[in-house]
C-alpha cells in the first residue's frame, strides 16, 4: 500500500532538485531527474507495505537536492550556475513553430509553445491569451460582429445611435481599434521572440 503523501513528498523533491540544477544543459538535467526518480521507484518497490517515513528515508538517502545537484554538475563536467538562474535554452523547431504558428494556427502553436521549456508559465499564457485564437479568433469574431444585423430587435446597428445616424468620430474609432486588434498577434509573437533571444543568449555569456 502507497504511503498516502508520498506523492507530494517525491514531487516536492523532484521540484527542489529541478529548480537546483536550473544552470545544467537540458538533457543532463533530465538524465539526472530521470535518475532520481527511477532511484525512487525501486526503493519503493523493495517495501511491503510504504508510510511517510519510509518516503523520507529515501529521500535523506538521496540527499538534499542542493548537493545532488552540485555532485551532477561535478560528474558531468558542468560549471553550475547559480540557482534560480533561468535554464539555458537553444531555440529549436518547437520554438520556432511556435513563434509562427501561435498567431497563425492557434491551436497548434499553442501546443508547441506549452511544450516548449524556452518559455514560463506568464510567457506561455499572454501567448495563448492574447489574443485568444490568434488570427483565427479575430477572424472568428469579426465575422460575427460583421453578421450582426439588429440592434434593440429591429433596427440595424446605425440607426442605433442618436439621431439615426452615424457620428463622424465612431468610423476612427472603429478603424482604430480593429488595428489595434489585427497588430495583437504580432505583438505577442514578438514579446515571445523577445523573451526567447533573452533565454538563449545566456548561451553566449
Amino acid at each position: 500500500m502507497s504511503a498516502p503523501h508520498a506523492d507530494q513528498l517525491i514531487s516536492g523533491y523532484l521540484a527542489r532538485l529541478k529548480e537546483e540544477t536550473a544552470g545544467l544543459p537540458q538533457a543532463n538535467r533530465r538524465e539526472l531527474l530521470a535518475d532520481v526518480s527511477s532511484h525512487v521507484e525501486e526503493a519503493r518497490r523493495q517495501l511491503t507495505d510504504e508510510t511517510d517515513a519510509d518516503i523520507l528515508n529515501i529521500l535523506d538517502r538521496l540527499g538534499e537536492p542542493s548537493a545532488v545537484a552540485a555532485d551532477a554538475a561535478e560528474r558531468f563536467g558542468i560549471p553550475r550556475a547559480p540557482a534560480g538562474q533561468p535554464e539555458v535554452i537553444r531555440p529549436g523547431i518547437v520554438e520556432i513553430g511556435a513563434l509562427v504558428l501561435t498567431p497563425l494556427l492557434w491551436p497548434i502553436g499553442v501546443l508547441l509553445l506549452w511544450a516548449s521549456p524556452a518559455w514560463n508559465t506568464r510567457d506561455k499564457l499572454i501567448g495563448t491569451l492574447v489574443p485568444p485564437g490568434g488570427y483565427w479568433g479575430i477572424g472568428i469574431f469579426g465575422a460575427m460582429f460583421a453578421t450582426a444585423q439588429s440592434c434593440s430587435g429591429s433596427f440595424s446597428i446605425r440607426t442605433c445611435v442618436a439621431g439615426g445616424g452615424e457620428p463622424t468620430w465612431l468610423p476612427i474609432v472603429v478603424r482604430v481599434a480593429a488595428l489595434f486588434v489585427f497588430l495583437l498577434p504580432l505583438v505577442s509573437m514578438a514579446y515571445l521572440s523577445i523573451r526567447l533571444r533573452a533565454r538563449s543568449s545566456l548561451q553566449r555569456t
